[in-house]
């Protein structure tokens, strides 16, 4: 064996080992897995509140307090997206977002979940409001 294919394979099962020590216990992911199954969560579409303010409702159900969710409300800016209002919390529960609205632009929540072992996300549908 050549000392490239050596170093290749030396290499190779050093990734392996490192990989396998680091990794959590078959019956840890299998358990992370169904309480992530277990655990959901939503973004409702932003609406006008009132002349001059945007709401929005997003939640979590079944889900421990290992889990962290934090919302957003935005707003179409020429830049991008502009964060007007934001909430955290931990585990289940369910929260309104509202911010100020001036103009016509497009809204949307966005929700973030994490639990250490998996992330996830959920975005609404855009509404255009004119306030």
């Amino acid at each position: 064996m050549s000392t490239l294919m050596r170093a290749a394979a030396l290499a190779l099962g050093s990734a392996v080992l490192a990989t396998a020590l680091t990794a959590p216990p078959v019956h840890a992911q299998e358990a992370a897995a169904a309480e992530a199954a277990a655990c959901s969560f939503y973004a409702n579409a932003p609406y006008k509140s009132g002349s001059r303010t945007v709401a929005a409702r997003a939640g979590s159900s079944g889900c421990p307090t290992n889990w962290t969710f934090n919302a957003y409300l935005e707003s179409s800016r020429w830049w991008g997206w502009a964060r007007d209002s934001h909430v955290r919390w931990v585990g289940s529960s369910s929260r309104t977002l509202s911010a100020g609205c001036a103009g016509t632009h497009e809204h949307r929540l966005r929700i973030v979940g994490d639990n250490g072992l998996w992330n996830s996300s959920e975005t609404s549908r855009e509404v255009t409001l004119h306030c």
